[in-house]
């Protein structure tokens, strides 16, 4: 059951390319602006200097470490960690230590929350209508579940605040600190420190997996309450606590091998010209692969949820057509009938 979840969310993402081009563009056009402000703060420094046809050819440290130097705000997250494998590799890293973003990117997260607060609502009725819908029943999915979203990001907000404010604070200063107090062999605490990651992944994943279910049951089921829709997720993934969190690890992989795909084909820093092209080109085909398994994720859990509770007909019901719709049978009734 698992695996067929899973097959079938691959295959209504697969089957939903304007979907995937839609989430791409709207984290495309979330970026832009930043980037534009971040290229003209690069371009006001270089000027016309030396350093300017150098920096076109290939990385210039010198001129970086510079640029580093004098940079507040925005400006600070152009680091060395920004190249090629370098930036998975530094959010992985933030994550897992619980360090927020960057003062400067505060207002981008919360825009982009916001903004996927509003898409989700379409997205997972798309994902669990398996059919195409028009842009109207796309938009109008979203303002349906817009506010309701906005309620439940709100208490996913308090909660992933109680794991990376105070558990993620108790077991890496406080509990990390005293297991470590007396150690004087580096690879013991490094062990100790692994241990502890564990373990908070174990209490992070499936309360993500939670908040996943919670968002698909608002979809499927039309509900209101996010209180209600909450408890009814946690009923639903502790019946099913193999098969959930399965699907969820299973579906994991798929983020792994695209995190290991693009450390093999990840261009490094040297090189200009078309190089940077590559770069970049690179790069965009990373955050589309990383966007299409969040939206198998989705997908998968759906799939997997509508199976469970027989929904797939409550939800994915075939567009009524002429002359089976309902607009056709009130004209057929209405129309006057020949006298026999």
């Amino acid at each position: 059951m698992v695996w067929q979840a899973l097959r079938d969310g691959i295959g209504r993402v697969a089957g939903a390319p304007a979907l995937l081009a839609g989430v791409y563009l709207a984290t495309l056009l979330l970026a832009a602006p930043l980037a534009l402000a971040l290229h003209g703060a690069i371009e006001s420094h270089l000027g016309a200097s030396a350093a300017a046809d150098q920096v076109a050819e290939g990385v210039h440290w010198s001129w970086w470490e510079e640029f580093q130097a004098q940079a507040e705000g925005l400006e600070r997250t152009f680091a060395p960690s920004i190249i090629g494998f370098a930036a998975p590799l530094a959010n992985l890293s933030a994550l897992a230590d619980g360090n927020g973003p960057p003062a400067a990117l505060l207002a981008l997260v919360a825009l982009y929350i916001a903004v996927w607060a509003f898409l989700i609502g379409g997205i997972l009725d798309r994902l669990a209508r398996c059919r195409r819908v028009t842009a109207a029943e796309f938009f109008s999915a979203c303002g349906v579940h817009f506010f309701r979203f906005s309620r439940l990001a709100v208490v996913a907000g308090i909660a992933y605040w109680a794991l990376f404010g105070l558990l993620h604070g108790w077991l890496f200063d406080d509990l990390y600190g005293a297991a470590t107090r007396d150690v004087t062999v580096e690879r013991t605490a490094f062990l100790i420190r692994i241990a502890l990651y564990l373990l908070f992944a174990a209490v992070l994943l499936p309360v993500n997996m939670l908040f996943d279910y919670v968002k698909i049951r608002i979809v499927v089921e039309d509900r209101r309450s996010v209180i209600g829709a909450l408890l009814a997720a946690g009923r639903f993934v502790r019946r099913r606590p193999g098969a959930t969190l399965g699907l969820y690890l299973l579906t994991s992989l798929l983020f792994v091998l695209v995190l290991a795909v693009y450390a093999a084909v990840a261009p490094g820093a040297s090189g200009g010209g078309g190089w940077v092209w590559l770069t970049l080109i690179v790069g965009q085909a990373y955050i589309a692969a990383r966007l299409a398994v969040k939206l198998v994720f989705y997908a998968a859990q759906t799939a997997y949820f509508q199976s469970q509770l027989a929904h797939a007909g409550y939800v994915a019901a075939a567009r009524p057509v002429w002359p089976d719709s309902p607009a056709a049978e009130a004209i057929t009734a209405s129309a006057p009938r020949e006298a026999s």
